[in-house]
């Protein structure tokens, strides 16, 4: 049996855990986060440790300030103190403190074997801050293996210096039997956003488009069909949270969409159903100088549960949607507008679109075959 530590702090969560979900017999997994880890319950026991971005004051100024002194505020007192207690420490990116820490426990060969979960999509990111980088290429050096998600991530790595060799590329999947389709063609659509309420997430656009084609259902002038008597209810469901969500809620109530216009947070344990009351998915996301979208894990709940989805060809999208997916050129609303508009009208291309998705995913992103892969990693690293 190998004992494995997988250490993620805060950012530990349920839609990348499930594809940890291992054979006891095979796989003793414990996770390890700080103490208010972004989801409450986990299906594998989970080590808290404290860390600065648990104060109740931490702040934007705050993080700023841990982020000059030590390079970053993901610091996990103890976490040394369980260097003799695992055969395997699973970290996330190299620019964590919390992989430093690791990284200098590897170096004086107090912990036998180090892996990272590499996202970073873009080449020499988190290096404005000296410090930062000094963590960040220390922790390189001394990791053993990465695991990439997408090939854009395993190239960064390659870019940064890192021997291709180390790097193996695995999928990240979702439980399949837990997201899946519901082929129900509704007289109503839903059109469904989930993700954090913010400007690169493209929640304005998206927002724009549906005001534009609720406005032209209301005058009738652009859906002939609608004119039959055919007339569907249109909604748009917002699922997170973030900076925008006030503005947003003050724009639904000067458009008088507050009946058609939804925003909610869910658990993940909610999220299955959520997409089945969907119909189509839209993640218009947009590049900033130091982010792009590095997977999307919505975007494979979405193919999972068939939905047919519209999205902005930026960062890794294209890569994990495929052909599954209308993309379009990023900041593009017109055409946002109308390939949204032409899926509530054709309810064809959206069951053609759901079902390649659906079994995209079952080929690609099927979070038990993810677990026997990272399973193999884990063996190999120990040879």
């Amino acid at each position: 049996m190998i004992k494995v530590c997988f250490i993620r702090g805060k950012y530990l969560n349920n839609f990348e855990g499930q594809n940890y979900l291992f054979n006891r017999k095979d796989i003793q997994f414990t996770a390890v986060s700080s103490l208010f880890p972004l989801h409450r319950r986990f299906p594998f026991p989970v080590q808290k440790l404290t860390s600065p971005v648990d104060l109740p004051f931490f702040n934007r100024g705050i993080k700023y300030l841990g982020n000059r002194i030590l390079g970053d505020s993901h610091m996990l007192f103890g976490l040394d103190e369980l260097s003799n207690k695992f055969d395997v420490f699973h970290t996330a990116d190299p620019h964590y403190y919390y992989s430093y820490q690791l990284a200098k426990l590897r170096k004086k060969n107090l912990i036998k074997t180090l892996i990272a979960t590499s996202w970073e999509t873009i080449p020499f990111n988190n290096e404005s801050i000296g410090k930062k980088k000094l963590i960040k290429h220390f922790s390189l050096k001394h990791i053993d293996y990465f695991i990439c998600h997408t090939e854009k991530a395993k190239k960064t790595l390659i870019a940064e210096g890192v021997n291709g060799r180390k790097i193996e590329l695995v999928r990240l999947g979702v439980d399949l039997t837990r997201f899946k389709p519901n082929f129900v063609n509704n007289k109503n659509i839903t059109i469904l956003f989930v993700g954090r309420l913010v400007e690169e997430k493209g929640i304005l656009d998206l927002y724009e488009a549906y005001k534009n084609i609720k406005y032209q259902i209301s005058n009738l002038k652009s859906l002939p069909r609608w004119q039959a008597g055919k007339t569907k209810i249109l909604k748009l469901r917002i699922v997170g949270d973030g900076p925008l969500r006030d503005y947003l809620l003050d724009h639904i109530e000067l458009d008088k969409l507050i009946d058609n216009v939804t925003i909610e947070q869910k658990d993940y344990e909610e999220m299955p159903k959520v997409y089945e009351e969907a119909d189509i998915f839209v993640l218009p996301s947009k590049r900033t100088n130091t982010w792009e979208e590095q997977y999307g894990m919505v975007l494979v709940e979405a193919m999972a549960s068939g939905l047919p989805i519209i999205a902005y060809n930026t960062g890794v999208i294209p890569e994990i949607v495929g052909s599954a997916g209308v993309l379009i050129k990023e900041g593009d609303r017109k055409n946002l507008f109308t390939s949204i508009k032409h899926l509530i009208n054709v309810g064809e291309h959206r069951d053609k679109l759901g079902k390649m998705g659906r079994k995209r995913a079952e080929k690609e992103f099927d979070a038990k075959k993810t677990a026997n892969k990272i399973k193999d990693i884990y063996i190999k690293s120990l040879i």
